[in-house]
């Protein structure tokens, strides 16, 4: 169908405005051309009478390769490339069927996120579409290397240089510790003032920009004083850098299942007495600290970190920090498009932008769980999914 129109029980249009009930749209050569308009007779209708429609999901952050639940995660991002665009199949099919149309990747090796990118522009693999960092950049002794590192300012500049000629959308840089290894602390900074520097630097010299896995501590500082633009995870985070994060318009991206969800890292990780503790102590705190974030206004987002499928889970997990059902929704579609650097083109049901949009059975503004029950997924006007 070249043009259509979709009927819907309520529609959510992703930018917090009032839902409408029985609302249309229509869908022109996979863009959205008009919204509340009437069914014209004779006219393809799809027909979502008894469903919530609204914009196809934005997650965040995730990688392709790993999935948390085998533990390791490292190591199984050292695998060979080949081995590692066979084990991103299945994930991504999870994140379609969980309502991902966009999905931003953190890292990868072999640039594997960016070959993947291209099947899916190109058709060969059905898959949300993705926004790509390609080889995370990370240093010897600290977190996030598999296999490639980044020391010193001059080897930074050269593998952020490597990444952008093979395409990459912007920065993956590991500044201080993670949950899922022993060592260093999720407090410590890894690299150097002119280090950071040098990768913000490079980053605006490809009109893009950095986004760093950081916890908290002087590290996130540094970086927001050197002009970073994403903290992913941020989990203790003080109310003063938050309060300087909203200043430079920076973002925080949240990243929960991972640490809560029972199939994240304490299915077998948690073996490990160093990485059960920082998780443990980090389930302690994130809720306070993501408080202080929906206060403060500043901007944020959503991703699953490899959760792959566990959107829902991310965003039952931002009410339960205290957001808004609606702000849930908002923080997974149009602002998360923002974050992306995708929002002219997706994250709500407005005129002109693509047809991405999914059919949840229920109502997640009384009950954020029915985005649990994800039944069809649209990309650009075409059905990727069809659950009913």
């Amino acid at each position: 169908m070249s043009k259509f129109f979709v009927k819907c029980k309520l529609l959510i249009d992703g930018m917090g405005s009032q839902p409408i009930e029985n609302g249309v749209f229509e869908v022109e050569n996979s863009i959205i051309t008009n919204v509340g308009v009437r069914v014209s007779e004779g006219s393809e209708v799809v027909d979502l009478s008894d469903y919530t429609v609204m914009p196809g999901l934005v997650d965040g952050h995730t990688h392709l390769s790993i999935v948390p639940s085998e533990g390791n995660q490292l190591e199984q991002m050292a695998l060979p490339a080949g081995r590692n665009i066979l084990r991103s199949l299945p994930n991504i099919r999870k994140q379609l069927q969980s309502g991902v149309t966009t999905m931003r990747i953190m890292g990868e090796e072999h640039y594997i996120d960016l070959d993947i990118k291209r099947g899916i522009a190109e058709g060969l693999i059905e898959g949300p579409r993705i926004i790509a960092s390609g080889i995370g950049i990370a240093a010897t002794n600290g977190h996030g290397v598999a296999i490639t590192t980044s020391d010193t300012e001059y080897e930074v500049r050269k593998n952020i240089r490597s990444n952008f000629r093979k395409g990459a959308d912007f920065v993956k840089m590991f500044i201080t510790g993670g949950m899922s290894s022993e060592r260093p602390s999720v407090n410590s900074c890894c690299y150097s003032r002119k280090e950071i520097a040098a990768a913000v630097e490079e980053a605006e010299r490809m009109d893009s920009y950095v986004a760093v896995h950081a916890h908290g501590g002087p590290g996130v500082d540094i970086c927001i004083e050197e002009g970073v633009r994403t903290i992913e995870h941020g989990a203790l985070l003080t109310q003063n850098q938050i309060n300087s994060m909203k200043e430079k318009n920076m973002w925080v991206v949240g990243t929960f299942s991972i640490m809560f969800h029972p199939t994240g890292i304490e299915m077998t990780d948690f073996s490990n007495p160093y990485i059960r503790e920082k998780v443990l102590n980090n389930r302690k705190i994130i809720k306070n600290t993501f408080g202080m974030i929906f206060d403060s206004g500043l901007s944020y987002a959503i991703g699953t970190d490899s959760m792959h499928g566990l959107i829902a889970y991310e965003m039952e997990c931002l009410t339960d920090f205290g957001a808004s059902n609606m702000d849930a929704i908002v923080a997974a579609t149009s602002m998360g498009a923002k974050l992306c650097g995708v929002d002219d083109k997706t994250g709500s049901i407005t005129a002109g932008k693509y047809a991405d949009f999914i059919a949840v059975l229920g109502n997640p503004l009384k009950d954020i769980r029915a985005m649990s029950n994800v039944k069809l997924v649209y990309k650009e006007g075409r059905k990727l999914v069809d659950e009913r």
